[in-house]
């Protein structure tokens, strides 16, 4: 006859132990520390909002910003490692702001809805700031600076137009007519007009 059995459930692993789990907390974690190049301002979003987003995939902490991870009942036993990953995640945010764009937030109750409130605000096209850009390509020249220096100038303000003015994107779920594709093969033939544009007159060959 068989006694009873001596299995026992397992214990349950405590997520903000459990390094895999979003709600790990590293020993070097504390909710003021500046993790990208430049405070959130009025011009700068696209490159600010890329750099977060990098650093918090990086840290596995994207999901409190996403939506993937929603804020637990309070009677749930993850709520409180939520509550404390989130408000190191706010804390990772407004710390990286100018003082104005902080204030703006600073009764925001969590992460996501301060990142949300960043991208209606900032997120969307803006044209002065397009225009500004733009005038400034159509301006720019190389005045004898390495042709790497002039491209690299150059690339930077291509990256700020198409973080504030993105090509449009087909959003049919079923779509075959590649839109993205042709008008990118567009946007990279009118950035080769434009960078020979700028060019010495010593590269006049190759502008021919």
């Amino acid at each position: 006859m068989m006694g009873p059995s001596s299995e026992t459930s397992p214990t349950p692993v405590n997520p903000t132990s459990d390094p895999n789990s979003p709600y790990y907390i590293y020993p070097n974690d504390y909710h003021r520390q500046m993790h990208v190049n430049n405070n959130l301002n009025d011009n700068n979003y696209g490159d600010w909002s890329r750099e977060m987003k990098d650093f918090l995939l990086a840290k596995n902490r994207a999901c409190f910003i996403d939506g993937s991870i929603g804020k637990p009942d309070e009677a749930e036993p993850d709520f409180k490692a939520w509550q404390r990953s989130d408000a190191i995640i706010k804390g990772w945010l407004t710390t990286a702001m100018e003082k104005d764009i902080r204030n703006s937030v600073k009764y925001a109750t969590t992460a996501q809805e301060i990142w949300g409130d960043l991208e209606e605000r900032f997120g969307k096209e803006s044209a002065p700031r397009a225009y500004e850009l733009k005038r400034e390509l159509t301006t720019m020249r190389q005045d004898s600076a390495s042709v790497l220096a002039y491209f690299t100038k150059m690339r930077s303000i291509w990256d700020k137009i198409q973080s504030v003015s993105p090509i449009p994107k087909c959003t049919y779920g079923k779509c075959t007519c590649n839109l993205g594709k042709r008008l990118m093969e567009s946007k990279e033939k009118e950035r080769i007009y434009e960078f020979l544009m700028g060019l010495d007159e010593a590269f006049g060959t190759l502008k021919t």
